[in-house]
Parts: C-alpha cells; sequence; structure tokens
C-alpha cells in the first residue's frame, strides 16, 4: 500500500520550495534531489539568494512571489526555522499554494494556525519530503533507510506539531 504522502510526492508537479538562506535554511539538498529525479519545482528563497548552493549549484532560484512563474502546483514545502514559518505560510498562500508541507525542524503552531485560518491544507508536520521520493539520491536513500527502521516513515501524516516533537528556533 502506497503511503499518503508518498502519493503527495508522485502527484505533485512544480510544487513550491521555500527556503531561507539569511537563517541557513537553504533546502540545497532537497534541492539537489528533486533537480537529479527530474522533479520539476520552483524554490523561492526569503533570504535573496539568486542561486541554488550545495551539490547543484547555480540553479534559479526565485526571491519573490511576482517572479514565480504561474504554472506552479498548489503544493508549498517550507524549510525555513520555525520563527520563520509563518512568513513563509503567507508567501505560499500569497504563490496561490492550498497545501502545505513542514518538513523536519521547520513547523511552529503559529505557523500551522496561520495556515489553517487561511483555508491551506496542512499535509505534514515534521518528516523530510524526500523520504517519500523515487529514486533520491544515495545519501537521502540511506537517511530514508534509517528512518523507515525507526518505523517513523509509515506513521499517518501528522498535520499537528507533537508536544514531544522537537522544535528549534
Amino acid at each position: 500500500m502506497t503511503h499518503p504522502l508518498a502519493r503527495v510526492m508522485a502527484e505533485a508537479d512544480g510544487f513550491l520550495l521555500i527556503g531561507d538562506s539569511s537563517q541557513d535554511r537553504f533546502p540545497g539538498f532537497s534541492y539537489h534531489a528533486y533537480t537529479t529525479v527530474g522533479r520539476r519545482f520552483y524554490c523561492l528563497d526569503m533570504g535573496g539568494l539568486k542561486e541554488s548552493r550545495g551539490p547543484t549549484k547555480g540553479g534559479k532560484v526565485y526571491h519573490s512571489v511576482d517572479e514565480l512563474p504561474e504554472d506552479h502546483d498548489e503544493l508549498a514545502i517550507v524549510w525555513v526555522k520555525p520563527r520563520r514559518a509563518k512568513e513563509a505560510v503567507e508567501i505560499a498562500h500569497e504563490a496561490g499554494c492550498t497545501r502545505i508541507w513542514f518538513s523536519f525542524h521547520t513547523g511552529h503552531p503559529d505557523a500551522i494556525a496561520r495556515a489553517e485560518e487561511l483555508g491551506m491544507e496542512v499535509v505534514e508536520v515534521g518528516r523530510c519530503p524526500i523520504y517519500y521520493l523515487e529514486g533520491a539520491p544515495l545519501a537521502c536513500r540511506l537517511h530514508t533507510g534509517l528512518v523507515k527502521l525507526s518505523g517513523t516513515a509509515r506513521r499517518p501524516p501528522q498535520r499537528t506539531l507533537d508536544k514531544d516533537q522537537r522544535i528549534m528556533i
């Protein structure tokens, strides 16, 4: 049986990936993983970075909603520090996204509440989308293997911030 989050990743085409290089949260490995498997996505950096860094250097990075192509998906994947997550929700909403996925160490109760106030579907709070990406690079597959061994990958989607979940601010 396919995990619901695997379906989200399989069906997303042209999703928005939001990072923040000013807070050392540019999703360089995620950018690389999506590029490696040929996924169509658009990266918006809240810190003003103009091109990707990390394993895939020089790729296009947007720094405002106005620059984004109109053909993006309704899914936004957020990869920022929790204290900026609410701002990322506002950006995703302004871009027209209706679903939001908070990657690990990204979710914040205020951001989740704001997404819900705006009528956005919170897809997941806490797990990295790469866990559910077919054909991910080796380093990501190794990390995914550890997550699968722990049993975390099989859990149903988590749409709230668990009281025991660690928040990095």
